[in-house]
């Protein structure tokens, strides 16, 4: 045990939610279990600083660093830092500059604003089951579609290969959690089979069971592994897949980058071999690139040194310089686009961008792009099982969701396929993995690789070694 400050107990506001840390000591740095965190209304949380130490620094030089800058209580981040939660009104920005110069300190950085990766619906949905039998494939465009992803005939490799619907393989999803079992208030998603779901962590409540209450996260885990010929709901990329559910963001889709970092190393540790990472980050100001916390950086090469992808959104923000290109060899960066095969209007763009997938919504004003109409009318959303967050017992099919969170679950699911299949051999590299998504993706936009669409829009069949579709020619 370390000791860091003098015992002392701040006044804490009425609890609105749940925080999204956990604390391992009140006034005192533990290494023992993690406990659940003190929590402050939204927008009246103290800023807080990540920091690792160097492995020789004393307890005393530790408590003089962070006493200077204000540091109040500590708890544990992830791969051995420490996340310090600052007094009232102290800026975690000024904390790590004057961090930053101090012997002890290995790195340090401001903790980041985490949140979904998509827009998250606030109004009532369609059906939950379709008309017809077979009706999933008119509303999956995202599928079965011009500007879709060849699933139907990416399935029937997989399945002639031995790995149907990426059976065996497991899937990390962080998020708001899973609707992955019956629990209190909570059901399991229909479309989610008992016998797929692994009950993971819940890094915001600080326990074991990290049932979804926002609806994202359900969203999210249907795209990958919704069950095929259930008679019931959609289907997902790598339906016969495993999910494991990691809540690292809360009931309003809301978190921070310690815990994005500390949840990447859970499911790495617990078997995952790929994580879907619907997730974008803030300084609070601005949005940011995934890699720009040091801590998620470390998580990201620790997946990387297991041989574990990690596919990750690359933000809704519309902004053209992320994902940046230093670091994007540590995840695949995945935008969104349209029904049109156009990169949608929220996607953002940036040098580090690795390719697109279908995220639905309206097309991007790319006057060079003849694929890109935004005065026409928006193509379709999303479509999968999820609830709303006011009635999580009740399952449909909503009609708003859209964004890069949708586009991301497309290449996790295709890699999910290709890893049950063994087209790439038994346990390949993240970067086989990455290269041939890259190399088997229709290109779109400018030729060759480009910010607003990387190497082209995900093409999973040909991913598992289908013939390379034809171009689709623009509308005339």
């Amino acid at each position: 045990m370390i000791a860091l400050l003098p015992p002392f107990r701040p006044a804490l506001p009425r609890l609105r939610r749940l925080a999204t840390t956990t604390v391992v000591g009140l006034g005192v740095l533990m290494t023992g279990a993690v406990g659940a965190a003190p929590a402050h209304a939204a927008g009246d949380r103290p800023a807080e600083v990540v920091v690792r130490f160097k492995h020789n620094a004393s307890a005393a030089e530790r408590t003089r660093a962070l006493r200077a800058v204000g540091v109040r209580t500590t708890f544990r981040g992830a791969g051995g830092s420490i996340v310090g939660r600052l007094r009232p009104g102290a800026s975690a920005t000024a904390a790590a500059g004057e961090l930053r110069s101090r012997r002890p300190v290995a790195w340090v950085a401001p903790a980041l604003r985490a949140y979904i990766a998509g827009f998250a619906p606030n109004d009532p949905g369609s059906t939950a089951r379709a008309a017809t039998a077979g009706g999933w494939s008119t509303r999956q465009w995202d599928f079965t579609g011009p500007f879709g992803i060849r699933a139907p005939e990416a399935w029937e490799r997989a399945r002639a290969a031995g790995g149907e619907g990426g059976r065996g393989v497991v899937v990390g999803v962080l998020d708001t959690g899973v609707a992955y079992a019956d629990r209190g208030a909570f059901r399991r998603s229909p479309d989610l089979p008992a016998i797929r779901m692994i009950r993971g962590h819940d890094f915001v409540s600080g326990d074991d069971f990290p049932n979804d209450a926002n609806g994202h996260g359900t969203f999210v885990a249907g795209e990958i592994a919704a069950a095929a010929n259930n008679g019931y709901g959609m289907v997902g990329v790598a339906y016969a897949s495993k999910i494991l559910a990691v809540r690292v963001l809360d009931e309003y889709g809301e978190g921070s980058s310690y815990r994005v970092a500390q949840g990447i190393r859970y499911a790495v540790d617990h078997g995952a071999r790929v994580l879907n990472v619907s997730i974008e980050l803030s300084d609070g100001v601005r949005p940011v690139s995934l890699t720009s916390a040091p801590d998620i950086r470390a998580a990201l090469q620790y997946a990387r040194t297991k041989r574990v992808s990690v596919v990750a959104a690359a933000g809704n923000s519309a902004v053209t310089n992320i994902p940046a290109r230093k670091y994007s060899s540590l995840s695949i960066q995945v935008g969104g686009s349209t029904e049109h095969g156009c990169v949608a209007d929220y996607s953002n763009s940036g040098p580090g961008l690795d390719l697109v997938a279908p995220g639905g919504g309206s097309d991007s004003a790319l006057a060079a792009d003849t694929h890109c109409h935004p005065d026409g009318a928006a193509g379709r959303t999303i479509r999968q099982i999820t609830f709303r967050k006011s009635n999580p017992r009740r399952f449909l099919v909503p009609d708003d969701y859209e964004g890069t969170s949708m586009a991301a679950p497309h290449v996790t699911g295709t890699i999910a396929l290709l890893l049950a299949a063994r087209t790439l051999g038994a346990t390949p590299s993240p970067a086989a993995i990455d290269r041939r998504l890259k190399s088997s993706a229709l290109d779109l936009g400018p030729p060759g690789t480009d910010r607003f669409y990387g190497a082209g829009l995900l093409d999973t069949a040909a991913a598992l070694g289908a013939g390379p579709r034809a171009p689709v020619p623009p509308p005339s």
